[in-house]
């Protein structure tokens, strides 16, 4: 047991850890990877790619890692993967010093040495904050922390943004990075103090093997189904932001400082989303959260090729989509923890939660994966036009994206039961651009 101080100390080392940890998803998120891919020359079909890699790897490696970590023990394992993260910034930090044709193998190997660090972290990290933050407070801390490293990755994107609107040479990029290096050095430190109060088990659920604990879980009275409505949604929604980003790029033709921007916008609405999403579930239940973001995912999507029909600047109608896509995103996010926290058993707390990240990074990963192969197989047609606009191929996944997700409400029967809780877990999300 934890005195009320050693819980407040605790509390404040965890908001330090997950703000540094949080620098690098945020590369994903507000277009600085995109940035800094393109000038290293990589293809937008190959960053499309890089992007579907970590979700990939973490849907194969989360499960086993979760498996190992309730029997082995939390902490060595997430410091072993904290390792694994320093190396990844220094590979990529190499991909942009040395011979651009080696760029794409060095990009390869940082984020594969990311993914699976993060997988060794990411699959016990509910379960090592778990007996740390009481109960009856949960919520609070958890929106605190999930505001607080929201903010701190917000901020450090504008710092990015004007950064590059006064140089975007290569040496730009590597001070970037070699800062978010820097930052994960010492999250290894702040890391090793949080407290591992629930020590690998000694008792007749470390004999079991993972067929046996994956099939209890499994078992647990709709957590099949829910689980099955998160990888159907995600399956076609991951892919929009990519596809956000893309255009960005190669249809608009923002600057580095504007794609940067774009991305801050899409991270503010992260924030916007959690306070909305808790409001919400606290009066409605998940299961009207998770109908009111369906309708919206596909609104928005549609209101992206809607751009033509705009009075305002093109760069303020793509803000505006970025923003209320991740705010919807976030909205259905704490929708997904309250529903998630409430269906866990409390044996297998790591496989469990991993078992519905897994599911996750399974459809963060085929989106992105599509929207890839879409792109460098020509299957769709560069240019076409409605009601005397041109459209691409991107504006052709959104379209097909947002049919998808209208003919997939009656899924929305899937959620279980309506939970009137709102849990602010942290690290939600998946990688974007």
């Amino acid at each position: 047991m934890l005195s009320d101080q050693q819980r407040k100390r605790a509390f404040n080392i965890i908001i330090v850890t997950q703000c540094l940890g949080m620098l690098t998803s945020a590369f994903f998120q507000n277009g600085f990877f995109l940035n800094y891919f393109t000038k290293l020359g990589i293809s937008s079909a190959a960053i499309a790619f890089l992007f579907a890699l970590p979700p990939l790897v973490g849907a194969f490696l989360m499960l086993p890692f979760a498996f190992l970590a309730d029997r082995k023990g939390i902490m060595k394992q997430a410091l072993a993967g904290q390792v694994m993260v320093v190396g990844s910034m220094l590979l990529m930090m190499g991909a942009g010093w040395g011979n651009a044709r080696w760029a794409m193998g060095l990009v390869v190997a940082a984020i594969l040495l990311f993914s699976l660090g993060g997988s060794m972290q990411g699959a016990s990290w509910f379960a090592l904050l778990n007996p740390i933050v009481p109960k009856e407070i949960r919520g609070r801390f958890f929106g605190r922390l999930r505001v607080t490293f929201q903010m701190v990755t917000i901020l450090f994107s504008l710092l990015i943004t004007r950064a590059l609107g006064i140089s975007d040479a290569m040496v730009t990029f590597q001070i970037v990075i070699g800062f978010v290096l820097v930052a994960h050095v010492i999250r290894y430190f702040t890391y090793a103090r949080i407290p591992e109060l629930e020590k690998a088990h000694s008792n007749g659920r470390a004999r079991h093997s993972f067929r046996q604990a994956l099939a209890s879980v499994l078992q647990v009275p709709g957590f099949g189904q829910f689980n099955s409505y998160i990888l159907l949604i995600t399956l076609f929604t991951a892919g929009v932001p990519i596809v956000f980003g893309l255009m960005q790029k190669d249809v608009f033709g923002f600057t580095p400082a504007q794609i940067t921007l774009m991305g801050t916008l899409f991270l503010a609405g992260s924030v916007a989303g959690n306070l909305l999403g808790g409001w919400l579930v606290d009066r409605v239940g998940t299961r009207i959260v998770f109908l009111i973001s369906h309708v919206s995912y596909a609104v928005v999507i549609l209101g992206m090729l809607a751009r033509h029909w705009m009075p305002w600047p093109l760069v303020v109608h793509v803000g505006l989509c970025a923003f209320l896509f991740n705010m919807l995103e976030a909205t259905k996010g704490i929708a997904v923890t309250s529903e998630m926290l409430g269906l866990i058993p409390s044996a297998n707390k790591s496989l469990s939660t991993a078992v519905s990240m897994t599911l996750f990074s399974f459809g963060v990963a085929a989106s992105g994966m599509f929207v890839s192969r879409s792109i460098s197989w020509n299957i769709l047609s560069p240019q076409w036009h409605m009601l005397g606009r041109e459209f691409t191929a991107y504006d052709s996944l959104l379209l097909g994206f947002a049919t998808m997700i209208l003919l997939m409400l009656a899924s929305i029967g899937l959620v279980p039961k309506i939970v009137k809780k709102a849990q602010l877990m942290p690290g939600s999300g998946y990688p974007r651009i």
